[in-house]
């Protein structure tokens, strides 16, 4: 795909790395890349539950092309070797959040969905 020359200077080299390990092939189909952090927010009817809420970086973000279908891909570097990566694939489809773990040269994907 590229080195991280040709990238934005946001995108860590952690994120250039999932990217060609995870969109090589899908590359062209991508429409804005970006990046978004966690919110904590309080239950509206019982304020004793805490829910995290994603929050997109405005500041961070950058549109590749336009094209008839939505393909936002979004990261929150956790740690040198933890990249969590929100997808946007559809309008009006619910995002998806997932943690990858880095390791020996290999991104392995959590079991767990985020949202």
């Amino acid at each position: 795909m590229g080195d991280a020359k040709n990238f934005p200077g946001f995108l860590s080299d952690l994120m250039v790395k999932w990217l060609d390990s995870f969109e090589r092939d899908t590359v062209d189909k991508i429409t804005l890349l970006g990046l978004f952090t966690w919110k904590n927010t309080t239950h509206k009817k019982t304020s004793k539950k805490s829910k995290k809420k994603v929050l997109l970086d405005t500041n961070n973000k950058i549109f590749i092309q336009i094209l008839p279908s939505e393909y936002s891909i979004y990261f929150n570097e956790i740690s040198a070797s933890c990249l969590q990566v929100l997808t946007i694939k559809e309008v009006g489809v619910r995002p998806t959040v997932f943690e990858y773990f880095y390791s020996d040269r290999v991104f392995s994907k959590g079991k767990k969905i985020l949202i």
